[in-house]
């Protein structure tokens, strides 16, 4: 755990006072001058706590000290203490005509098949941590999609034909 060079913080804040939420945290800390690169997960639960490079730990101790008009205090904890966040999947299944990407995300966001081209033109869907600007590129089962706006998709199971020549899939979501 060492060799990575990461050091994990509590904030420590008047909950009663204020609601700080994960914007106002990220903001905060960029507005430091820090670059996201250097930032890990932010978690935001009962408790807010967050990840970044060790060279920042003395840097970020000193500088931050109010976020949204709060006075806060940066507690250093083991990373065995990180709060493990709670992914909500939800289960879906439909049927493609086939498994280029602007079909399925079509599906997936249910929205027209312009906008999901849209979104694709604008570089903003990724498949498997890569974006992909070409609506014709085909899925296959396993792909993760990130898509800017909504959240996340992943193709769990490619089925069989339909009467009609139609794909049957099966997909799960992390939508907001």
């Amino acid at each position: 755990m060492e060799d990575f060079e990461i050091i994990f913080f509590e904030i420590d804040y008047p909950q009663k006072f204020v609601t700080l939420q994960h914007q106002h945290v990220l903001g905060t800390i960029m507005s430091l001058g820090i670059e996201r690169d250097q930032l890990g997960d932010i978690v935001v639960d009962n408790r807010i706590q967050f990840t970044l490079t060790k060279q920042l730990e003395s840097y970020i101790i000193l500088e931050l000290n109010k976020i949204k008009g709060a006075t806060v205090k940066l507690n250093a904890l083991p990373i065995k203490d990180m709060i493990q966040s709670v992914e909500n999947w939800h289960s879906s299944e439909t049927t493609v005509t086939g498994l280029r990407l602007d079909v399925v995300l079509k599906e997936m966001i249910r929205k027209s098949r312009s906008i999901s081209k849209q979104l694709i033109e604008k570089k903003r869907v990724k498949v498997n941590h890569t974006i992909i600007d070409s609506a014709d590129f085909q899925l296959d089962k396993g792909d993760l999609l990130s898509i800017q706006g909504y959240g996340r998709a992943m193709i769990t199971d490619i089925g069989g034909k339909t009467k009609k020549d139609k794909v049957r899939i099966s997909y799960k979501t992390l939508f907001k």
